[in-house]
């Protein structure tokens, strides 16, 4: 770029020489990722090496392409590709072609075009030996399936680049991207357990590649954010934990420190945005002097249309910066909120719930003075026997069974005895002990240790987020599991 703004008026070139400074300066644009915008001449190229210079016509039309890019003209834009692209063809070109159709998958997948990045991505695939070196255009397809809710073709787009981790050309970018795209999608998913297992095998292979070693923070954040959506906090914490945010690059250390305080909430109820504001803060100081040592470097080339198009990009920069850093915020604090409603709203649910449950708990209790049995035909009888492994039993009265827990190869039978709880123990199964309390329909298992007597309980409550009974007269508390907690409710309609 600096030899081409030597040329002191370029509007005097005439024919080829002006084609071709304007195809140089937009190649240079495109080297320094700097707009196309105001590249409008390479259109002139386009049609001056018409019927001319294939293989400049070519490249006159890829830039083309880019310029009609920057100025939002994408059907334009694609024209022009499509045009490269047959040029190429029929110059044989075999490597041109791969590129350009790889500029169109690209085109399509910016514009979300699902058809068109496929149709693209197969075509580049078939010219370019299949899946061993395509792993970042099925990567980009497999993404654009997912967005598009045709999750089965994503997850085999996902495998169809997966079996090849180890043996394609672009082996490190499949275990650095792919894999981790692969395991974030079946978390998004809602496949929690397999996108687990996947981001520890991913984690496992980066702990033992050299290569690859540092890049072990992203597993461990994905890990963290998937098991906090799992539910189990204390392994989010843990694999929290083990991150070195120092290693992290700038946007991962954002996501960490907004994850991060999500998963404060989440433990503790409370947020505390400081470490995201600071954060802000440092990186605006940072932006702010590495954008006046560049403005102070470009004033001291004398260039003003260099000048200004930089001038120009910092804006841009920074404005993108401050939009980005807003979003951030508000969709966290969004989030929050959403979180907190609902939270809110599922705590109100579970104590209407809970308080339905007492109501037709007590009208089973008074309503029956001694435990229900299976048939009116063929009443249970109120006094059992229970057998376990042993010869050993256990007499007792059913309606004084205040309830059974399982203890290793044991069970613990609790029962009022003269007004008090004493407790046997029987060698059997808890499994064993409930086929025999089949016949009364308020023995009821409620948690794989434990069988209660439904007009033994004296509450059902919520605590700590786990629901839990209430024992008449010993007060013990006995946990109810989230599959067990349906029986129950069954049990006390189908009673009442």
């Amino acid at each position: 770029m600096c030899v081409l703004n030597k040329v002191e008026d370029a509007s005097r070139l005439k024919g080829e020489w002006k084609a071709r400074y304007w195809m140089a300066m937009a190649q240079a644009h495109i080297g320094t990722y700097q707009a196309l915008s105001e590249d409008s001449l390479v259109l002139y190229a386009a049609e001056y090496y018409q019927d001319k210079d294939s293989a400049m016509l070519c490249k006159a039309h890829a830039l083309a392409s880019s310029y009609y890019w920057w100025r939002d003209s994408f059907a334009k834009a694609k024209d022009m590709m499509h045009l490269s692209v047959e040029e190429s063809k029929r110059a044989n070109d075999r490597e041109g072609t791969i590129s350009k159709l790889r500029s169109l998958a690209r085109m399509e997948s910016l514009e979300g075009n699902l058809d068109g990045l496929k149709r693209y991505t197969e075509e580049v695939v078939k010219l370019d030996g299949g899946d061993k070196n395509q792993a970042k255009l099925l990567n980009s397809l497999a993404i654009e399936y997912f967005y598009h809710g045709n999750y089965d073709a994503a997850i085999a787009t996902m495998e169809r680049i997966v079996a090849y981790r180890d043996t394609a050309a672009d082996s490190i970018y499949i275990w650095n991207d792919v894999m981790r795209n692969y395991a974030d999608m079946l978390v998004a998913m809602g496949q929690l357990d397999k996108g687990i297992q996947l981001q520890e095998y991913i984690l496992d292979h980066y702990q033992h590649s050299t290569i690859l070693e540092d890049n072990k923070i992203g597993a461990l954040f994905s890990l963290s954010h998937a098991w906090l959506l799992k539910g189990d906090k204390q392994k989010a914490r843990q694999y929290m934990d083990m991150v070195d945010e120092e290693k992290a690059t700038d946007a991962t250390r954002f996501c960490m420190i907004a994850h991060r305080m999500v998963l404060n909430y989440a433990t503790t109820g409370r947020y505390d945005m400081t470490e995201i504001a600071e954060y802000a803060n440092n990186k605006r100081d940072k932006r702010e002097k590495s954008e006046a040592v560049a403005e102070a470097k470009e004033w001291s080339m004398h260039n003003l249309r260099d000048h200004e198009l930089m001038l120009t990009v910092s804006r841009q920069r920074q404005l993108i910066f401050f939009l980005a850093l807003t979003l951030a915020l508000i969709s966290v604090i969004f989030g929050l909120s959403v979180l907190a409603g609902k939270r809110k709203k599922l705590l109100a649910k579970q104590e209407e719930e809970l308080k339905l449950l007492n109501e037709q708990l007590k009208s089973l209790q008074k309503g029956r003075k001694e435990t229900p049995v299976a048939t009116a035909e063929q009443p249970a009888p109120t006094h059992i026997t229970l057998t376990g492994s042993t010869s050993d039993t256990l007499s007792l009265d059913i309606a004084n069974l205040v309830y059974i827990e399982a203890v290793g190869n044991y069970v613990k039978v609790y029962q009022l005895f003269d007004g008090k709880i004493k407790n046997d123990m029987l060698r059997a199964t808890l499994k064993q002990i409930e086929e025999q309390l089949s016949a009364y329909p308020m023995m009821v298992r409620c948690h794989r240790a434990f069988i209660i007597n439904l007009q033994q309980v004296e509450q059902i409550i919520s605590h700590t987020g786990t629901t839990q009974l209430v024992m008449k007269n010993c007060h013990d508390t006995i946990p109810v599991s989230r599959s067990n907690m349906a029986q129950i409710k069954a049990a006390i309609k189908d009673l009442l």
